[in-house]
C-alpha cells in the first residue's frame, strides 16, 4: 500500500477554491483520468473515465466537510484507494494552499500498467496528483483548464 502527498500553492482565496472543487460535477475538470462523475444515493458515487488505456466505470463515495476545508473520497469495490484534499487560507484573499492525500493499495495487474507509464507506479502516481493540483490551479486562477496525460 501506498502513501502519497502533495500540496500547491494557489493564488485566490480558499472559498473559491472550496467551491469549484467540493462540487463532484466539476471532478472531471481536474483529475486527469475522470470524463464523468455523478452522484448516486447519499454519499455514494459513480465515476467513469480512461486510465492507463483501459476504461473505467466504478462507485465508490464522496464526502464534503466545509467546516474542515475538506473532501474524502475511495472506492467500494476491489481497487483499495481513498484520499483526501484539504484547502487552508484566508476566505476573502489568496494565496491559499490546496494538499492532495491518497493511500492507493492496487491490484497486481494495475501495479504493472501504473509502472509502465513513467517508470515507477509510485511516479506515475504522484504525475496524476500534480496534474490534478495544476488543473485546479489552472482553472481558479483563470489562466487555463485540465492538465491531461500526454501518453
Amino acid at each position: 500500500m501506498g502513501e502519497y502527498e502533495k500540496t500547491i500553492t494557489i493564488q485566490a482565496p480558499r472559498k473559491k477554491i472550496e467551491e469549484f472543487v467540493l462540487n463532484l460535477r466539476n471532478l472531471p475538470q481536474y483529475v486527469p483520468t475522470t470524463k464523468k462523475a455523478m452522484p448516486q444515493q447519499g454519499e455514494h458515487v459513480r465515476v467513469q473515465g480512461t486510465a492507463h488505456g483501459h476504461s473505467y466505470d466504478a462507485d465508490g463515495y464522496f464526502r464534503t466537510d466545509p467546516a474542515r476545508h475538506r473532501m474524502e473520497w475511495g472506492s467500494d469495490g476491489e481497487e483499495k484507494y481513498s484520499g483526501w484534499l484539504e484547502c487552508q487560507g484566508a476566505d476573502d484573499h489568496g494565496p491559499s494552499q490546496v494538499t492532495v492525500h491518497l493511500t492507493f493499495d492496487p491490484l497486481p495487474g494495475m501495479s504493472k500498467e501504473l509502472a509502465q507509464q513513467t517508470g515507477s507506479q509510485d511516479s506515475t502516481i504522484v504525475e496524476g496528483l500534480e496534474k490534478s493540483l495544476l488543473s485546479i490551479k489552472n482553472i481558479v486562477e483563470g489562466h487555463g483548464g485540465k492538465v491531461e496525460y500526454t501518453r
